[in-house]
């Protein structure tokens, strides 16, 4: 009774707000209960001394870099950040290179420091998430949308397609879009009352965005945004234009300004990056296939993540390049939105918008897909991945306002019917066209019921929609419809968790042994503790599995370790292999000991039972763990030398050197702009030696050589940032303007 009573003095809203995250927890209790393992440490690093199998096949994930670079690089730029020291540069992966200024470990992002913790992406998505689905019901309440079609939003952006499939940097600046947006509608509303400031809110969303670690994913939000904006100015005009158009630049810049060191750190690192498809205009006219769009709506009709790819090449093709989902649920409401009452000028940018974002993705009209090829750097950007949160938000905020429409107007219940019976057309129309390439899935899918649970769930949500909609009651037929669209969003997004591992053991002996023996020398993989799971452990890596990479690190590996592999993919086996053709990585391995030996690397790992050759020369087996053997490599180059000199070292960045005469220090690190040195305290001039180390010169006699590194121009990033936060802070101390009334949204 007392807890009735409290709950009722809550107010509505806030109450709606509690709703929406407490559907956002029960969607990942599957991971937050401990039935199903959230963390990739194992599987992704290739550290599975045991473990318990999934309820289904396929991957919880779609893209296996939530492992590679989201955990391992995010968790060594938090403990970076955790000493108080500044994630600039990674000494473990490679030779060397910059973190921060790679972007995708989202090293400057504050959420990444929850990965500090054992389980903490699991933590951070779910704050992504909860941020994701309370932006867009508080946007679609300032768009006067009713609390239970601004709770229905809420949900589904909250459990959207991106965050189902993904987690690794992508899903970064998801939830920031209807912060964006958000923030738009609150500059709107500053400019109509003659306000100062207002516009707080585009800055930080835009700076957040860009240091949120996936530029492609933040430039398309952008590009919704500006669309928003410019519509926004439409429905204004005169002085209210002009202030509307003051306080969006000022957002902009200010957020800019705010951006500056993660900009700075990233245009330098690039420009001296090997970008592999990246560099070139390859996305350019890259679609995905006409099989993916039966998925659009009915994710899962060709089985869990990636079970099936085995058998179907046009299935691969189409998984790699897919970027979340709808559901039918979601395109029968906006159906609706889109000839809802009101709003008309809202109805028709989103409608627009979706179809140019649509014929983009899936290149089914050719003509509306050139409109938005035509923004700067498009042929660059996989779009048709990475535009689908901009897709899936505008399609949700439609479907709100035509939830809305059906429980504020009575008359148009009708048209819930009319729509349904389209989308069931469509359902139809989706499962004859995914029928042949369901045929060619094997017997093993054909005897599981995927195809068939796919096409009845959507026509059944379909369904349940159009009878919600026959109840009289709004308030009761808003309820409905929103339950409706939660438990088929909670169900889609929930479905990925049960593919991943029931319980996991972590074979640590890897990391532990190298810890104790490394040194400041460097290990390379052939299986086990994979990239860049070194830097993840604190152990210097050869190997590296990253984008971009150091450009004289990529021609090393070219030229000094395996000249048949992608650089950005040096993995230690054939999977970034050039030429399928080629030798393995272990004969490569075999073959180019001597710039190994170069590189530092004293230590090879390969999977438990699998020995390196014919007791080749050189190599000593040194330890076993249920995972890894682990054989030393004798002849491996320190990591400071100097001929004829003594030499003590405890860490990377300082070395003292004791020569008869003068010498040359050379340091094994990679030598990129942003590097310098001081020798007793004095600067000392940095040279490259073979054309990746760094080396200096040393005077006779006991001397102290430090090194360290920033991103060339950070000082200017710095005095950028602190122009952005005076800028934000600036509105607040200045005096405030005269009100005016706040006329009606258009």
């Amino acid at each position: 009774m007392a807890v009735s009573r409290a709950l009722s003095r809550i107010p509505p809203d806030r109450a709606a707000m509690l709703l929406i995250a407490a559907v956002v927890v029960v969607a990942n209790l599957p991971f937050l209960s401990g039935a199903f393992t959230a963390n990739p440490l194992g599987p992704r690093g290739d550290l599975v001394s045991s473990f318990a199998g999934p309820a289904t096949g396929g991957q919880p994930t779609l893209d296996p870099n939530n492992g590679f670079v989201s955990q391992a690089l995010g968790h060594r730029a938090a403990l970076d950040l955790i000493h108080l020291s500044l994630p600039w540069w990674n000494p473990y992966e490679g030779s060397g290179a910059p973190l921060a200024g790679e972007m995708q470990s989202a090293a400057l992002f504050p959420p990444t420091l929850l990965t500090a913790l054992g389980n903490g992406q699991l933590y951070e998505h779910i704050l992504f998430e909860l941020v994701a689905g309370l932006a867009t019901f508080a946007l679609l309440r300032r768009l006067e949308v009713s609390r239970w079609a601004a709770v229905a939003a809420g949900i589904a952006f909250g459990l959207n397609g991106t965050f189902a499939w993904f987690a690794h940097a992508p899903v970064n600046p998801v939830a920031l879009l209807p912060l964006l947006l958000l923030g738009i509608e609150h500059a709107r509303e500053a400019a109509l009352e003659g306000r100062r400031g207002g516009w707080w809110l585009i800055a930080v969303a835009g700076a957040l965005s860009v240091y949120a670690g996936f530029p492609e994913t933040a430039y398309i939000d952008a590009l919704l945004g500006v669309v928003w904006f410019a519509w926004r100015c439409g429905t204004v005009s005169g002085p209210d234009r002009r202030r509307l158009l003051v306080k969006g630049l000022a957002g902009a810049l200010v957020g800019a300004l705010l951006a500056a060191p993660i900009g700075v750190a990233t245009i330098d690192y690039f420009n001296h990056g090997d970008l592999s498809t990246h560099g070139s205009s390859i996305y350019g006219s890259a679609h995905i296939p006409a099989n993916g769009l039966p998925m659009l709506v009915m994710p899962y009709i060709f089985g869990p993540l990636t079970e099936f790819t085995g058998p179907s090449a046009q299935l691969t093709s189409v998984w790699v390049v897919l970027g979340g989902y709808l559901s039918t649920a979601l395109l029968m409401l906006a159906g609706l939105g889109a000839f809802s009452r009101g709003r008309r000028g809202l109805r028709l940018v989103l409608t627009g918008w979706i179809l140019l974002v649509f014929a983009r993705m899936y290149g089914q009209v050719p003509l509306l897909g050139h409109v938005l090829g035509w923004a700067p750097g498009m042929t660059r950007i996989a779009f048709f991945r990475y535009a689908t949160p901009a897709l899936e938000l505008a399609v949700i905020v439609l479907a709100g306002l035509g939830l809305d429409d059906l429980v504020r107007v009575p008359a148009h219940r009708r048209r819930a019917l009319w729509a349904a019976g389209v989308m069931l057309i469509v359902v139809a129309a989706g499962a004859l066209g995914a029928r042949h390439l369901a045929d060619t899935l094997g017997a093993k899918y054909a005897s599981r019921p995927y195809y068939a649970l796919a096409v009845a769930w959507g026509a059944l949500v379909v369904i349940a929609l159009a009878v919600a909609s026959r109840f009289r009651q709004p308030a009761l037929r808003g309820r409905l419809l929103c339950a409706v669209l939660a438990v088929d969003a909670l169900v889609l997004f929930a479905a990925p968790q049960l593919a991943a591992p029931r319980h996991v053991h972590v074979d640590s002996g890897p990391a532990a042994f190298l810890s104790r023996h490394l040194g400041e020398g460097r290990f390379f993989t052939l299986g086990p503790l994979q990239p860049n799971y070194g830097s993840y452990y604190g152990v210097a890596e050869a190997d590296i599995n990253d984008l971009p990479i150091p450009q004289t690190y990529a021609d090393y590996i070219t030229h000094h370790l395996d000249q048949y592999v992608n650089p950005t993919v040096f993995v230690g086996n054939t999977g970034g292999s050039r030429n399928p053709f080629a030798p393995s990585t272990a004969a490569e391995l075999l073959r180019n000991l001597s710039g190994y030996r170069q590189l530092g690397v004293s230590y090879v790992l390969t999977p438990s039972g699998q020995a390196l050759g014919q007791s080749p020369a050189g190599f000593q087996l040194a330890a076993k763990t249920p995972t890894a053997w682990i054989y030393h490599l004798t002849g491996a180059a320190p990591y400071f030398t100097a001929p004829g000199c003594a030499i003590r070292s405890s860490e990377r960045q300082q070395a003292i050197i004791t020569c008869p005469r003068a010498t040359t220090l050379v340091r094994r690190e990679t030598d990129l702009p942003g590097w310098s040195a001081q020798v007793d305290g004095a600067p000392a001039t940095i040279n490259p030696s073979q054309r990746l180390f760094q080396s200096v010169r040393v005077p006779a006699g006991r001397h102290s050589v430090s090194f360290a590194y920033a991103p060339p121009g950070i000082a200017w990033g710095a005095v950028g940032f602190l122009a952005g936060l005076l800028g934000l802070a600036a509105p607040a101390l200045s005096v405030p303007g005269r009100r005016r009334r706040l006329t009606a949204a258009a």
